[in-house]
């Protein structure tokens, strides 16, 4: 693929970048979702209740929301200032105290999100509507990120804090900014269409794919972010055990999404995503109505197996669809706000009820939202062919 920024033509596959890009996403889910995980240690650390706790998950997921809105068209050099900026964050956490404690989580949100979002906006540029299996397969990468985050924390709680994790989170962010910096070029704008879009249509276009991954990120950042507290609650298991079930759930989640990114060459995207969906409420259902530890495992394996998918397909059905890459950070960050809103929720109902259990409801709730919300994709493209 050949690149040509300010004159200069740069000779640069899509391989050579992807092998750039893999590994930083990668690293943007270990942050993403090492928060769950050592959750027990922080509450332990600064004596935080369920809804203290749900609030720090607030101040996280929503400071993700504003790094979507901070990201520019120059993808590449997001990624070199959000990397070194995460690289201050995570050292800001590894020292902070409680006084400190919400807005360094902020900030720590707003320098994963930075990143996170550039990626995907990048690959949604490169691929456009041929963006779902590259975008699942790159997700996978995260996922598998994901699935280390627990596996990192219950390897370090076992010694030591939380503290340590993240001062391991720092130096890696400062090996992804001087990596990014040297092998990775900003790609110009495709060129636009020259028939006017409806501005009307458009908004309701970009509320409603945000309204639907508000929801899904949400579900995906409940289930991450208590899933270890409600193993410790249910199973009666210690801490580190608690942080390394979390890994079962992502287990399924990385194994999902590498085998959608194969099938959907092969299958219907559409299709793929109205079946994941919907199992994916039944095993949230689950999650929370079955006793027993093995069924929540089994649950666990499922919900992670369905939830892989969603995501990326909702996100390459939105690229496929509008006319402006740049429309995607809004979407990105009102479905990182999602991603704040639910975990907090869920905290919330927790705290007042006295039954994280009743709390977790929510995954069951949204997904059924998504489900019946879904329908409404067509609208957009059924309008424009009417006009």
């Amino acid at each position: 693929m050949a690149i040509r920024t300010g004159g200069t033509l740069f000779k640069r596959s899509p391989r050579q970048t992807l092998a750039v890009l893999h590994p930083a996403f990668a690293l943007t889910g270990i942050c993403h979702s090492i928060g769950g995980p050592l959750l027990p240690s922080l509450a332990l650390a600064f004596y935080l209740n369920d809804s203290q706790a749900g609030f720090l998950l607030f101040a996280y997921f929503a400071g993700t929301s504003i790094g979507a809105l901070l990201c520019g068209p120059r993808h590449a050099r997001t990624l070199v200032l959000g990397f070194f900026a995460l690289t201050g964050a995570a050292l800001a956490i590894a020292v902070t105290n409680r006084l400190f404690l919400y807005p360094v989580f902020l900030l720590f949100g707003v320098c994963v999100g930075v990143p996170m979002t550039a990626i995907s906006m990048h690959a949604g540029r490169t691929f456009g509507a041929r963006s779902a299996a590259p975008l699942t397969f790159l997700n996978f990468s995260w996922s598998a990120g994901a699935l280390l985050a627990p596996l990192l924390a219950a390897r370090v709680l076992t010694n030591h804090t939380f503290r340590a994790a993240y001062l391991v989170l720092a130096v890696a962010a400062l090996l992804a900014a001087v990596a990014c910096r040297l092998q990775l070029r900003d790609e110009p704008d495709p060129e636009h269409s020259a028939v006017p879009a409806s501005h009307t249509l458009n908004l309701r276009f970009i509320a409603l794919f945000a309204l639907l991954t508000f929801l899904e990120v949400g579900v995906e950042n409940t289930t991450a972010s208590w899933l270890s507290t409600y193993v410790l609650r249910t199973a009666g298991t210690g801490a580190t055990w608690a942080a390394a079930a979390a890994s079962i759930y992502w287990g399924g989640f990385l194994a999902s999404r590498g085998i959608s990114s194969v099938l959907l060459l092969r299958l219907d995207a559409a299709g793929v995503l109205r079946a994941a969906v919907l199992v994916g409420i039944v095993a949230g259902a689950g999650l929370v109505a079955l006793p027993g530890s093995f069924f929540h495992l089994v649950a666990m394996v499922i919900l992670g197996a369905t939830l892989a998918p969603v995501f990326p397909l909702l996100l390459s059905r939105f690229f496929a669809q509008t006319r402006d890459s740049a429309d995607s950070r809004w979407v990105l960050s009102l479905c990182g706000f999602g991603g704040s809103v639910l975990p907090w929720l869920a905290g919330t109902i927790s705290a007042r009820t006295g039954s994280l259990r009743l709390g977790l409801t929510v995954i069951p709730a949204a997904l059924l939202a998504i489900f019946c919300t879904m329908p409404l994709m067509g609208a957009r493209t059924i309008a424009e062919d009417a006009e």
